[in-house]
């Protein structure tokens, strides 16, 4: 079920009355029940799947507490991650593996025919992000972290949560199991935060993500061969994939918010940042942590000298483009990413000294800043080609166009931007209206004003329903959904 759907709004309507008439002891049957309805709306197979999910990292996080055999507990967890991992890599990277290993025996001389062994099986919504969470259980329970849940059905709960459950964010037992376990209250505050988040994230979905993505969508269905519009496109996706992503976090943490729980932030004003260290430290928080947490430190972090560092630093990057997609560009786009963070970390004492020569008058300091964000968001912007593009033939198209026709194109164009296609001006325009906000949240603190004041807040949900209204909930689905 998408958020963004007039199904997911009877379902609403439908849930919220009966979560609050029931007493403590239904509402996590009345949750799970609303949970996996909301997750097998299309294809009531996939709850299948999370069940055994569930059942199997419930029975392995008692196991592992339960014995202090060292050999007994490192088999328990390595039965949890064969699962988890297992299932990931069956529905989502077996044709991608098979493809690239029959183009491998291809180029040995082999005569072997991937479609033979493709299996084509449909990704089950939400599973990268659901088989983290319930790993990151069992890790924790055998680090000694947290002691294991005693109940299934509040495990199961926490698992299949419809919040966070598509497209998280990820959860930590620690923070979300607790939440579900005390009793239900519900404070006139969280009632205002929630119904604030929801409505903000359905109007910067439809209003301004959903928009671009129209705008730019023609763009990408061919091979580019314009390098200033290519590029134009590229810069406006970055704008999309932002809003889009932070909206769905926005209704996630609002719907919780109405249930008394709060989940864990997943952005922290990345938009506008000076460099791709930083802008990882402050988007899609939770699975960051959980990267760095389960895989960076693990590694040995920082600990063992800078070089060391960016090695792990390129092994958790490349993952992570690995867990966006089984494809060449989502490998490409992790790779990208993590070698602009290596190249960053060798050149940072220079940005340093020319940071504090700039910092000596406000006017340099700022003015420095946000040439550093421009330059981080069209690094941003060039990586995500290998992110956005349908396949590997068509980002090449992009990469060429953009960076292989010179400056002449792009300084030709300069005395007549306001010729630019209709599309380009209207996602040029609310690209700027994405970042006066972005700067008006980080300096004036609107959200917190907001809510402060009632009266304030009532004209915001006011002109929040006008616009989803006018608008319409009918775009296109959430981007981190594919995932």
């Amino acid at each position: 079920m998408l958020f963004n759907s007039k199904v997911f709004l009877l379902f609403v309507v439908g849930f919220f009355p009966l979560f609050y008439a029931v007493n403590d002891r239904a509402r996590p049957w009345l949750l799970l029940v609303a949970s996996y309805v909301f997750y097998g709306f299309w294809d009531p197979s996939v709850c299948v799947l999370i069940f055994l999910s569930t059942l199997l990292d419930f029975v392995c996080g008692h196991q592992i507490a339960s014995t202090e055999n060292d050999t007994a507990r490192r088999r328990w967890l390595g039965l949890s991650l064969l699962g988890n991992l297992g299932a990931l890599g069956f529905f989502k990277y077996h044709d991608f593996f098979v493809g690239e290993m029959a183009y491998l025996l291809s180029g040995l001389g082999f005569h072997v025919t991937a479609e033979d062994y493709l299996l084509r099986l449909m990704l089950p919504a939400g599973i990268s992000f659901y088989t983290f969470q319930t790993m990151s259980y069992t890790i924790d329970i055998y680090r000694r972290v947290h002691a294991p849940e005693p109940s299934l059905l509040r495990f199961a709960v926490y698992v299949a949560y419809f919040p966070q459950l598509v497209a998280g964010p990820v959860e930590r037992a620690e923070h979300l199991l607790p939440q579900l376990a005390r009793p239900f209250t519900l404070t006139r505050a969280l009632v205002m935060e929630g119904a604030f988040l929801i409505l903000l994230g359905f109007v910067k979905k439809v209003v301004i993500a959903d928009r671009l993505a129209r705008d730019i969508a023609p763009a990408f269905e061919k091979h580019a061969t314009d390098g200033a519009l290519a590029a134009a496109n590229m810069l406006l996706f970055t704008t999309q994939i932002y809003v889009d992503f932070s909206s769905y976090s926005d209704i996630a943490i609002g719907l919780g918010l109405l249930m008394g729980v709060r989940i864990c932030s997943n952005f922290d004003l990345p938009f506008v940042v000076p460099s791709i260290p930083e802008r990882w430290r402050r988007w899609h928080l939770s699975m960051s942590r959980w990267f760095r947490d389960y895989i960076f430190i693990p590694l040995g972090g920082s600990r063992r000298g800078f070089w060391r560092t960016q090695v792990n630093i390129l092994i958790v990057m490349f993952l992570s483009g690995l867990w966006h997609g089984a494809s060449n560009n989502f490998v490409m786009w992790g790779v990208l990413n993590g070698l602009t963070m290596v190249g960053h970390a060798l050149v940072k004492p220079g940005l340093d000294r020319v940071s504090g020569v700039m910092a000596q008058a406000n006017f340099t300091r700022v003015l420095y800043f946000y040439l550093c964000c421009w330059v981080t968001y069209c690094t941003i912007a060039s990586i995500n080609i290998f992110f956005r593009t349908p396949d590997w033939d068509t980002a090449l198209s992009f990469w060429r166009a953009i960076y292989g026709s010179g400056l002449e194109p792009y300084l030709s164009r300069l005395p007549r931007l306001h010729k630019l296609p209709e599309p380009i001006l209207h996602g040029a325009a609310l690209t700027l209206l994405v970042f006066v906000l972005h700067e008006a949240e980080r300096y004036l603190g609107v959200q917190r004003w907001i809510l402060q004041r009632p009266g304030a807040w009532a004209v915001f949900c006011v002109v929040s329903l006008w616009l989803i209204i006018t608008f319409g909930i009918s775009g296109p689905m959430f981007i981190y959904f594919q995932f």
